[in-house]
């Protein structure tokens, strides 16, 4: 006589499954995490990317403000936090819970009245201290605003989003 097989499933085969849907759920918990990862690394250059050109209209805004040399453009340096929040701080927040991440804004200004202020006699590209034939061509400034920021969790070092403009004062 022919024994009938049982119905249902067995031990083995529950775990089996348990097995395979569980490398399935690590697997969209991995996705998931690379995601926001990515998200989070893109979002703070662009706010990055945002507090560079906020300067960096700043200055074409200012000017020389009447200076011959442009000396008030001279070379500055300072920091800004971007909060939680959305608001762009100059001080560093003291509230409990409010998280900020800072951000040092770098600006240098290649002068070609100065021979002095471009680092390794680098002028840029044309230079902006070339001779031009028949024409006065004045005061030119290559003027570059680098914001960077670290991320001690998430890679070493300090990032940074660097913008670059000439301005003819």
């Amino acid at each position: 006589m022919k024994s009938r097989a049982a119905r249902g499933v067995t031990l083995l085969e529950v775990m089996a499954t348990m097995a395979v849907m569980l490398l399935g759920v690590a697997a969209a918990m991995t996705v998931v995490s690379q995601t926001t990862r990515t998200n989070r690394r893109t979002l703070t250059a662009n706010q990055a990317q945002v507090i560079a050109e906020r300067e960096l209209e700043s200055i074409l805004a200012r000017g020389c403000e009447g200076t011959k040399d442009c000396s008030n453009l001279d070379n500055y340096s300072f920091t800004v936090y971007q909060t939680s929040e959305g608001v762009l701080r100059t001080t560093a927040p003291t509230a409990a819970g409010l998280v900020a991440r800072a951000y040092t804004v770098d600006v240098d200004v290649d002068n070609s009245a100065k021979p002095g202020t471009a680092e390794g006699s680098k002028w840029g590209e044309p230079s902006i201290n070339r001779v031009l034939a028949g024409v006065s061509k004045g005061t030119l400034l290559n003027v570059r605003v680098t914001v960077s920021w670290t991320e001690p969790s998430v890679r070493a070092g300090r990032q940074a989003v660097v913008l670059q403009t000439r301005l003819a004062p």
